[in-house]
This record gives structure tokens, C-alpha cells and sequence, in this order.
């Protein structure tokens, strides 16, 4: 791995691992993120791992009762109430690599658990399109800062179009950040794992994240 190492926590599982006795061949690495969500602060997160349904229901479970999420439609929010019986009005889905904002009742650490997309040597993709604001995360769960490019990094120094923007939540309201020929300006901002933001592409493109062992 580059400097950038993945941050699964030390409990991850590295690839290629096989079973004695059932002689399975995994080519995945699984492990888990915690994150902290601050009571009632409204905080911006994203799903760093693939859990398998990546239903709120199911990443969410802990979640306490009387919080909610906040989801990105295209034009502005659509909320979803955590209950005893989970989310309503219904269970939204939260692929990796989606955005969304979180309120919580009672301060709590939420423990996201599952897969790393993509797999070793392979490739994630995140279509962003022209203009319109998407609500997104890193389909790889590292940390770094936007000017990083290459494998195993953010790369959106090298994705993103000049004249485009980002946007991250400063815990009341959003800081800007421009794409130049440069880099990012005014400031090279940092990320961490988890993390969701804004993308407002000034052309159409793909995000593409790979990971090599």
C-alpha cells in the first residue's frame, strides 16, 4: 500500500485469505469503521463498506430512536425517522460510496461492517454528472486530502474538471472549495474516513477509486 493506508481498523482481514478446513477462497478484505455522530448536530457521513443490503435498517441498527437521515434526491432532502422498528416511511438504500446526513438523538458511535469495494486490483466507480450537486463519499475508506492522486487515494485532484467544486460540511454549514489547474483552492482540504461531501462537476465525469495491494 501507498502512505495512504486503508483504515478498516486493525481487525481487517487481508486479502486472499483461505479456510483450512471449508477451503474457501475469499479475494475481499472485511473489516469495520467506526464512526462518532454528535447528539442532535446534524453530521455528514457516507457508507464506507459494502454490508451486503446497505439498507439504513441494516447500517443504521444502532442508530437511536427518535433520530434521522437526511438523503440527497437531486433538489434537496428527503428525512427518514428512525423508530423501534426501524426507518420510516420506508428503509432507503445506502450504497457505498453515498453521502448523507445524519441527526441523532443521543450522541453514539455507529459501527459500519462489510466489505471494501473494489476488491484488490480492481476499480470503483462513481458517475458524477455535469453541474448538479451529487452527495457523495469515497468508495474507498482511506483518508488523505483532495490533492492526492493515485491508487489507494481520494484521486479527485485527477477526476474533477477545473471550474469545478466541493463542499464540506463545517458542522453549521458548508466550506467551499474550487478545482483548479493547481489543485484545490483556497486550501488543500483534508478527509477522513466515512466522510460525505458535495460534488458540483463543471463537466460530466467518473470517479474512479482503485485499490492495489
Amino acid at each position: 500500500m501507498k502512505a495512504k493506508t486503508l483504515l478498516i481498523a486493525a481487525a481487517a482481514l487481508a486479502a486472499t485469505v483461505i479456510s483450512s478446513q471449508a477451503q474457501v477462497y475469499s479475494a475481499n478484505i472485511v473489516g469495520y469503521v467506526n464512526i462518532s455522530i454528535p447528539k442532535t448536530t446534524f453530521a455528514l457521513i457516507s457508507n464506507p463498506l459494502d454490508n451486503g443490503t446497505n439498507t439504513a435498517n441494516d447500517l443504521l441498527a444502532a442508530l437511536p430512536n427518535k433520530s434521522s437521515i437526511q438523503l440527497w434526491n437531486g433538489t434537496g432532502f428527503t428525512t427518514y425517522g428512525k423508530t423501534s422498528s426501524g426507518f420510516t416511511p420506508s428503509n432507503p438504500s445506502i450504497p457505498v460510496g453515498q453521502g448523507f446526513f445524519v441527526s441523532a438523538a443521543a450522541a453514539y458511535t455507529n459501527t459500519f461492517v462489510g466489505t471494501v469495494v473494489p476488491s484488490p486490483g480492481g476499480s470503483a466507480t462513481n458517475a458524477i454528472p455535469k453541474t448538479s450537486f451529487v452527495l457523495v463519499g469515497s468508495t474507498l475508506p482511506v483518508s488523505g486530502t483532495f490533492n492526492d492522486v493515485g491508487n489507494n487515494t481520494l484521486n479527485l485532484a485527477a477526476t474533477l474538471p477545473n471550474k469545478s467544486t466541493v463542499q464540506l460540511w463545517n458542522g453549521t454549514g458548508f466550506t467551499t472549495y474550487g478545482k483548479t489547474s493547481s489543485g484545490f483552492t483556497p486550501s488543500n482540504p483534508a478527509y477522513t474516513v466515512g466522510q460525505g461531501f458535495f460534488i458540483s462537476s463543471a463537466a460530466a465525469t467518473n470517479w474512479v477509486q482503485t485499490l492495489v495491494p
